[in-house]
């Protein structure tokens, strides 16, 4: 989902525009020749966050009236004051851009990103009442959407654009899906060798994400919307024909690069459990508390409680809501962790710690068990937290008497 850079290099393209900004009809004056093409283009996933998933476009090409651009969902205005704050929030308009097709090709070039056209199998008319439609959604007061990932985005668009303004019905064709899928578990294969983004990516998700997806709503992924189109067909006068007439790579990329500067996590992860558990063995053989430590845990627990928190009770992020994550960081050890003493711990925080140690171990037990997908790469963090509380608490000298 890349932001596009409007260039009107075409006096076509240019009057085109004009005249819809005048609203002063409700169709354009542009009729597409029978040499006009209608294509669904998919671009391949990039290095960056926002366009790790891919791209999907709509371009409309007409040699005979030297017209060729690209109608594009995925664009915001980045130079909105209010850019940062929508982001965050979950506020964030995303806008219908046009743009020649040369300047949508060059973007994907200048980033090393694949480019496939599918050309789709339609009649003039439907080309026209396809064409018209878009530019209506491009009125200043239609252009502008809330984003929303899994359900409104540049994918779901098209495919809704299409099923709207297609006068044939269209029968999607889902056989190269693998059935009974989540969302959350549709997003793993593009975030395979991005293993740093794929834990932020799982722990921010909530139990909406673990919902199995229909087919219909798989197509919220680019690949997937493009692989639907392939062998779909219309139906016309009970004879089936095939939606998609021609597909062929219009750009070939390079291969994503995948650099993990600080290693994976699962590694910083192991080595925090090894650090802990060599903490916790001498502090159980000295009879001290490394509190330090304990307190950096407490405080990292915390921060991402509070994050959680946030993007669940103070934003519109849907898929973001009731996240499991909350059971083990917890927001309130930013306000423990100020009462931690070597000399002496308070009877509430010793209470509240082994509430915790409760919560952690039954956590730990039943994590296959729960109905969001927890990312198993954060269990050795989860482990070395409950070992730490079990120091804090005393629990170790209470198991040793209880077996006594």
């Amino acid at each position: 989902m890349i932001l596009a850079r409007v260039q009107y290099r075409m006096f076509l393209f240019l009057f085109c525009v004009l005249s819809f900004l005048k609203g002063s009809a409700k169709k354009y004056e542009i009729n597409l020749s029978d040499s006009s093409q209608i294509s669904l283009l998919t671009c391949s996933s990039g290095d960056e966050l926002y366009s790790i998933f891919g791209h999907s476009a709509i371009r409309v090409s007409d040699p005979k009236r030297n017209l060729d651009i690209v109608f594009n969902y995925g664009t915001f205005d980045f130079y909105d004051p209010n850019f940062y704050p929508n982001f965050v929030r979950g506020h964030l308009n995303y806008i219908l851009s046009i743009s020649p097709y040369r300047d949508f090709k060059q973007a994907y070039v200048e980033e090393g990103r694949w480019i496939w056209e599918q050309r789709l199998n339609i009649n003039l008319d439907e080309k026209q009442h396809l064409f018209d439609s878009l530019f209506i959604n491009y009125r200043p007061e239609n252009r502008c959407y809330r984003y929303d990932f899994f359900g409104d985005n540049c994918a779901t668009r098209i495919r809704d654009v299409f099923v709207k303004t297609i006068h044939r019905e269209i029968t999607f064709d889902y056989s190269s899906f693998k059935q009974g899928e989540s969302f959350r578990q549709l997003l793993m294969p593009n975030l395979a060798h991005k293993p740093w983004a794929k834990l932020g990516i799982n722990l921010l998700l909530g139990l909406p994400a673990d919902r199995v997806a229909s087919p219909w709503e798989y197509m919220y992924l680019p690949e997937h919307l493009q692989a639907s189109f392939q062998y779909s067909s219309l139906l016309s006068d009970s004879v089936k024909l095939p939606f998609t007439q021609q597909s062929k790579v219009i750009l070939k990329g390079k291969q994503s690069s995948d650099q993990n500067v600080w290693g994976s996590p699962l590694q910083i992860f192991i080595v925090i459990l090894m650090v802990a558990s060599f903490l916790s063995y001498r502090d159980f053989k000295r009879g001290v508390k490394s509190l330090w430590f304990d307190r950096i845990l407490l405080i990292l627990f915390g921060l991402l409680g509070v994050l959680f928190t946030f993007l669940w009770a103070g934003t519109a992020h849907r898929s973001m809501v009731w996240n499991f994550n909350l059971l083990w960081a917890n927001p309130f050890h930013l306000i423990v962790v100020f009462f931690l003493s070597m000399k002496k711990i308070r009877r509430w925080v010793q209470t509240y710690l082994s509430v915790n140690l409760i919560v952690l171990l039954a956590l730990l037990i039943t994590w296959p068990f729960l109905p969001q997908a927890l990312p198993w790469v954060i269990y050795p963090v989860i482990m070395a937290m409950a070992m730490r509380l079990c120091i804090i608490t005393h629990f170790f000298q209470w198991l040793r008497k209880v077996m006594q």
